[in-house]
């Protein structure tokens, strides 16, 4: 089965078949900041299962990145709820951290190197400093940065860069791993490179990821549940679910990609016209 979009209907469906696969969920959420006549979002209700590749899907300026720092606690919602039941938002040992953002630039510090930049969390965290630098290997090897660890930031590419801001999102362990439209400098092939890392990644390490995009492209390919937002105020205009498809590698260059592709398109399209 392919590309589906899920009706009110079967979404409720899901969310009684598939309850306790649930790690986070959205009702009836809305964002107004002070400086604004209008709210940014509105009455989103959404839901995110445990392994899941979500992409917030939408045009700039509809509420994508304030969405996904709400998601995290990073700004408060104006109305309604957002239930994390798997986590409590504390670092600690005994409540470890679950969530890491990965956020549009990467936001290295230009005095530290690959390697210090990598195990900024951990020092924050005061974590053993001899599990810190196996942890932090083991993600540099991840990553693909073997051989960059004494390297800074101005010998860095943008894509190199990218990596080490990922590595840093990862060496917490997270379950969960929220991303900002992180590829969006980049050109098409380092966008493409980074996007079969991620995959293999989240496969690797069982991850949820939590991915803000605005290519239709990126978010086809890597995602099994897309929602579309409008804008004015920012909506869920449509969920898409490819759950049921199996990605080969070369998925990308089949004719049923570029199907999805104009589905989501056109979605898109008419979010955009329905404002």
């Amino acid at each position: 089965m392919g590309l589906r979009i899920l009706s009110e209907q079967e979404r409720q469906k899901k969310i009684d078949d598939k309850y306790s696969a649930i790690i986070a969920q959205l009702n009836g959420v809305s964002k107004k900041f002070i400086s604004s006549n209008a709210p940014s979002l509105e009455d989103i209700n959404l839901e995110v299962y445990q392994e899941d590749f979500l992409s917030i899907l939408g045009s700039s300026g509809c509420g994508k990145t304030t969405l996904l720092k709400m998601m995290c606690g990073l700004i408060k919602p104006t109305s309604g709820k957002i239930n994390w039941p798997t986590s409590n938002f504390q670092n600690s040992v005994e409540n470890p951290a679950n969530l890491s953002f990965v956020f549009q630039e990467p936001n290295l510090l230009p005095w530290m190197n690959v390697y210090d930049n990598i195990k900024l969390p951990l020092k924050i965290y005061k974590e053993n400093s001899y599990k810190a630098d196996e942890e932090i290997y083991d993600i540099i090897n991840l990553v693909g940065l073997k051989g960059f660890e004494e390297y800074y930031p101005r010998q860095l590419s943008g894509g190199m860069s990218m990596r080490v801001s990922i590595a840093r999102a990862l060496v917490t362990q997270p379950k969960v791993l929220l991303m900002d439209e992180p590829f969006s400098a980049l050109d098409e092939t380092r966008r493409f490179d980074l996007s079969q890392e991620i995959l293999k990644i989240k496969k690797q390490k069982k991850l949820t990821v939590i991915y803000v995009t605005h290519s239709i492209y990126e978010s086809v390919f890597l995602s099994n549940r897309i929602y579309v937002m409008q804008s004015n105020p920012g909506k869920v205009f449509e969920e898409f679910d490819f759950s049921n498809q199996e990605k080969l590698e070369n998925y990308r260059f089949t004719p049923q990609f570029f199907e999805q592709t104009k589905i989501v398109s056109d979605s898109l399209k008419r979010a955009q016209n329905d404002q």
